[in-house]
Protein backbone atom coordinates (compact mmCIF):
# COMPACT_ATOMS: atom_id res chain seq x y z
CA UNK A 1 0.00 0.00 0.00
CA UNK A 2 1.41 3.37 -0.96
CA UNK A 3 1.35 6.17 1.52
CA UNK A 4 -0.39 9.40 0.49
CA UNK A 5 1.79 12.22 -0.74
CA UNK A 6 0.99 15.75 0.32
CA UNK A 7 0.36 18.34 -2.36
CA UNK A 8 3.22 20.49 -1.03
CA UNK A 9 5.69 17.62 -1.24
CA UNK A 10 4.54 16.82 -4.76
CA UNK A 11 4.87 20.45 -5.85
CA UNK A 12 8.35 20.74 -4.28
CA UNK A 13 9.49 17.59 -6.06
CA UNK A 14 8.18 18.91 -9.38
CA UNK A 15 10.03 22.19 -8.89
CA UNK A 16 13.27 20.37 -8.18
CA UNK A 17 12.87 18.18 -11.25
CA UNK A 18 12.08 21.10 -13.49
CA UNK A 19 15.01 23.11 -12.10
CA UNK A 20 17.48 20.36 -12.99
CA UNK A 21 16.32 20.15 -16.59
CA UNK A 22 15.44 23.82 -16.72
CA UNK A 23 18.89 24.95 -17.81
CA UNK A 24 18.96 22.55 -20.75
CA UNK A 25 15.41 23.37 -21.74
CA UNK A 26 16.04 27.09 -21.39
CA UNK A 27 18.94 26.91 -23.84
CA UNK A 28 16.78 25.01 -26.35
CA UNK A 29 13.99 27.57 -25.96
CA UNK A 30 16.57 30.33 -26.46
CA UNK A 31 17.64 28.58 -29.67
CA UNK A 32 14.00 28.58 -30.77
CA UNK A 33 13.64 32.28 -30.07
CA UNK A 34 16.82 32.99 -32.02
CA UNK A 35 15.14 31.72 -35.19
CA UNK A 36 13.93 34.78 -37.08
CA UNK A 37 11.45 33.08 -39.40
CA UNK A 38 8.25 32.50 -37.40
CA UNK A 39 7.19 29.56 -39.59
CA UNK A 40 10.48 27.75 -39.03
CA UNK A 41 10.38 28.64 -35.34
CA UNK A 42 6.94 27.06 -35.00
CA UNK A 43 8.15 23.90 -36.79
CA UNK A 44 11.17 23.66 -34.50
CA UNK A 45 8.98 24.22 -31.45
CA UNK A 46 6.64 21.41 -32.54
CA UNK A 47 9.57 19.05 -33.09
CA UNK A 48 11.00 20.00 -29.71
CA UNK A 49 7.61 19.39 -28.05
CA UNK A 50 7.23 15.97 -29.69
CA UNK A 51 10.74 15.03 -28.61
CA UNK A 52 9.97 16.13 -25.06
CA UNK A 53 6.83 14.01 -25.04
CA UNK A 54 8.77 10.94 -26.17
CA UNK A 55 11.37 11.53 -23.46
CA UNK A 56 8.64 12.05 -20.84
CA UNK A 57 7.01 8.77 -21.83
CA UNK A 58 10.35 6.99 -21.43
CA UNK A 59 10.81 8.50 -17.96
CA UNK A 60 7.30 7.51 -16.90
CA UNK A 61 7.88 3.97 -18.17
CA UNK A 62 11.03 3.79 -16.02
CA UNK A 63 9.14 5.07 -12.98
CA UNK A 64 10.96 8.42 -12.93
CA UNK A 65 7.82 10.51 -12.59
CA UNK A 66 9.45 13.82 -11.67
CA UNK A 67 11.75 13.75 -14.70
CA UNK A 68 8.75 12.93 -16.88
CA UNK A 69 6.85 15.85 -15.36
CA UNK A 70 9.75 18.18 -16.19
CA UNK A 71 9.74 16.99 -19.80
CA UNK A 72 6.00 17.62 -20.08
CA UNK A 73 6.54 21.14 -18.75
CA UNK A 74 9.21 21.73 -21.39
CA UNK A 75 6.79 20.42 -24.01
CA UNK A 76 4.18 22.95 -22.88
CA UNK A 77 6.69 25.81 -23.07
CA UNK A 78 7.68 24.79 -26.59
CA UNK A 79 4.05 24.61 -27.72
CA UNK A 80 3.36 28.07 -26.28
CA UNK A 81 6.35 29.34 -28.27
CA UNK A 82 4.84 27.68 -31.34
CA UNK A 83 1.55 29.52 -30.84
CA UNK A 84 3.35 32.86 -30.40
CA UNK A 85 5.37 32.23 -33.56
CA UNK A 86 2.25 31.44 -35.54
CA UNK A 87 0.64 34.64 -34.34
CA UNK A 88 3.62 36.48 -35.82
CA UNK A 89 3.43 34.56 -39.11
CA UNK A 90 -0.27 35.32 -39.80
CA UNK A 91 -0.67 32.33 -42.15
CA UNK A 92 -3.57 29.88 -41.81
CA UNK A 93 -1.70 26.99 -43.41
CA UNK A 94 0.91 27.04 -40.62
CA UNK A 95 -1.85 26.99 -38.02
CA UNK A 96 -3.45 23.95 -39.65
CA UNK A 97 -0.22 21.94 -39.68
CA UNK A 98 0.43 22.79 -36.05
CA UNK A 99 -3.17 22.00 -35.08
CA UNK A 100 -2.91 18.52 -36.61
CA UNK A 101 0.36 17.77 -34.84
CA UNK A 102 -0.97 19.01 -31.50
CA UNK A 103 -4.15 16.94 -31.96
CA UNK A 104 -1.92 13.89 -32.37
CA UNK A 105 -0.04 14.88 -29.21
CA UNK A 106 -3.39 15.13 -27.41
CA UNK A 107 -4.24 11.55 -28.33
CA UNK A 108 -0.82 10.36 -27.21
CA UNK A 109 -1.14 12.35 -23.99
CA UNK A 110 -4.48 10.69 -23.21
CA UNK A 111 -2.79 7.30 -23.56
CA UNK A 112 0.06 8.40 -21.31
CA UNK A 113 -2.31 9.61 -18.59
CA UNK A 114 -4.13 6.28 -18.72
CA UNK A 115 -0.83 4.43 -18.25
CA UNK A 116 0.32 6.46 -15.23
CA UNK A 117 -0.68 5.31 -11.75
CA UNK A 118 -3.54 7.33 -10.34
CA UNK A 119 -1.48 8.87 -7.52
CA UNK A 120 1.15 10.13 -9.95
CA UNK A 121 -1.10 11.66 -12.61
CA UNK A 122 -1.29 15.19 -11.20
CA UNK A 123 1.16 16.95 -13.48
CA UNK A 124 0.25 14.86 -16.52
CA UNK A 125 -3.43 15.72 -16.12
CA UNK A 126 -2.54 19.39 -15.72
CA UNK A 127 -0.44 19.19 -18.88
CA UNK A 128 -3.31 17.49 -20.67
CA UNK A 129 -5.56 20.48 -19.85
CA UNK A 130 -2.85 22.90 -21.03
CA UNK A 131 -2.54 20.92 -24.25
CA UNK A 132 -6.30 21.30 -24.77
CA UNK A 133 -5.97 25.08 -24.32
CA UNK A 134 -3.11 25.26 -26.82
CA UNK A 135 -5.09 23.19 -29.31
CA UNK A 136 -8.05 25.56 -28.92
CA UNK A 137 -5.78 28.54 -29.67
CA UNK A 138 -4.55 26.80 -32.81
CA UNK A 139 -8.10 26.06 -33.91
CA UNK A 140 -8.98 29.72 -33.40
CA UNK A 141 -6.05 30.61 -35.63
CA UNK A 142 -7.21 28.21 -38.34
CA UNK A 143 -10.74 29.63 -38.27
CA UNK A 144 -9.68 33.26 -38.01
CA UNK A 145 -7.40 33.31 -41.01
Amino acid sequence: MTKPVSVTALFAAMLMASASSGLRAQSLLDDLKAEHDPARRSEKALSFAESNFDTARDFYDKGEVHKGDAQLEDMTHALNECVQSLQEAHKARFYKKAELRVAYLQRRMAGLVDDIQLQQRGWAEYTQRKLDEIHDKLLDGVMRK
